[in-house]
């Protein structure tokens, strides 16, 4: 699996953004980052996670998706823990 990152953009129905995103890949495979950033474990592309989530047809608002090719930084361990523990795990969505 690959970790994407979302980044809810303002625009219609992006309220409905983080219902979308847990119930197309599962809550255990989001982690909220901050209001309107998730991580995200999924298999397929970045255009791929925009039609599943419903971002493509704007039924869940509009958002960047990218995906997220290495990482470096300072933030909350438990940032840390969840991309190891999701980065290229096993196939389940």
């Amino acid at each position: 699996m690959a970790i994407f990152a979302v980044i809810a953009q303002p625009g219609q129905n992006t309220e409905k953004l983080p219902e979308s995103l847990h119930s197309a890949v599962g809550s255990s495979k989001v982690f909220d980052l901050s209001d309107g950033a998730w991580l995200i474990s999924a298999n397929g592309t970045a255009q791929d996670i925009c039609g599943r989530i419903g971002i493509t047809e704007g039924h869940a608002g509009s958002a960047v998706v990218v995906e997220v090719a290495s990482y470096y930084g300072r933030a909350n361990p438990a940032i840390w823990s969840w991309i190891k523990e999701n980065w290229g795990g096993a196939q389940d969505d």
